[in-house]
């Protein structure tokens, strides 16, 4: 509709244990102080941000503003591809691994401005069984921390994922999968298996150092299984980006993989928790899909 606002601001009042709610009023003012033509929706449950996106697009707003975590930037880019519109993003939520990896500013008042000053990029997302996703996809261990996050009733944010971590490295079972890329295969047992559009996953883990938003790749990455003690040791290294030299990680650039599993394991789109089913599973990246505004 021609006089529609242009910015949709998608809200989810739940993202950070309750710290987007808490935000809203101070997110309103910074709005209407840059004088950003604009509409406010909220979420009230898992999967709305999709829906109300969709109305978006349909109503002709031109940006489209995810307010919450990665979990609800996941949602609005299903809800916007292949369409016109441009991703914004403010970043409420507990990883925020996404705007990190997209230059997007985590500091609300930076990142409000950033919707009208910044400038727009094409960025690549990956694709799963129908599901797009902006940063990343784990398997097995990962996979697991974000089920633990989830649960969670106080901890959020970085200390969150940290613990949910810690825990799940000492009960964690590694599983047997097979993996094959353009160029490599691998078949073994592994702790963690996954995608990654962006070098962050799980608050501040960085672990896939050298992957790149807009490089046209995603970074596949394999953990081997390794004893409990092992598995502590070498968490520290994995949040600096410094376990590229470790034995039993792998990574490798491909543009596709498929894995090959056994048994139904915890796994995380985005850092959304879910169980995939045993079978053969493809994952692959489309380089440039979409449209992001970014400082």
């Amino acid at each position: 509709m021609k006089n529609s606002p242009r910015y949709l601001f998608i809200v989810n009042p739940a993202a950070g244990r309750g710290r987007t709610k808490r935000l809203l009023p101070y997110i309103e003012f910074l709005i209407k102080e840059l004088d950003i033509p604009h509409d406010i929706r909220l979420t009230s449950a898992p999967g709305e941000a999709t829906d109300i996106a969709k109305k978006g697009i349909a109503e002709g707003f031109e940006f489209i503003v995810a307010v919450g975590g990665d979990g609800t930037t996941h949602e609005v880019v299903n809800g916007i591809i292949d369409s016109s519109a441009t991703l914004g993003v403010i970043s409420t939520g507990g990883g925020n691994d996404f705007p990190k990896a997209a230059n997007i500013p985590l500091d609300v008042p930076r990142a409000v401005e950033t919707l009208k000053k910044g400038r727009i990029r094409k960025l690549d997302i990956g694709l799963f069984a129908e599901q797009y996703f902006v940063n990343g996809l784990g398997i097995g261990l990962d996979g697991e921390v974000s089920h633990r996050y989830k649960r969670m009733k106080y901890l959020r944010g970085e200390l969150g994922y940290l613990w949910g971590a810690i825990n799940a490295a000492l009960g964690f079972r590694g599983f047997e999968t097979e993996v094959i890329t353009q160029e490599w295969s691998y078949s073994g047992r592994v702790l963690l298996v996954g995608a990654s559009n962006g070098p962050f996953q799980g608050g501040n883990f960085k672990l896939a150092p050298q992957a790149r938003v807009d490089d046209g790749l995603l970074d596949i990455h394999i953990v081997q299984e390794m004893s409990r003690i092992k598995r502590l040791i070498n968490m520290p290294k994995v949040r600096h980006g410094k376990h590229l030299h470790l034995k039993g990680v792998h990574i490798r650039q491909s543009t596709w993989i498929e894995i090959r599993t056994k048994e139904n394991l915890p796994a995380h789109m985005d850092g959304e928790p879910f169980y995939l089913q045993p079978g053969k599973h493809r994952i692959e990246v489309l380089p440039g899909k979409l449209r992001v505004i970014a400082s």
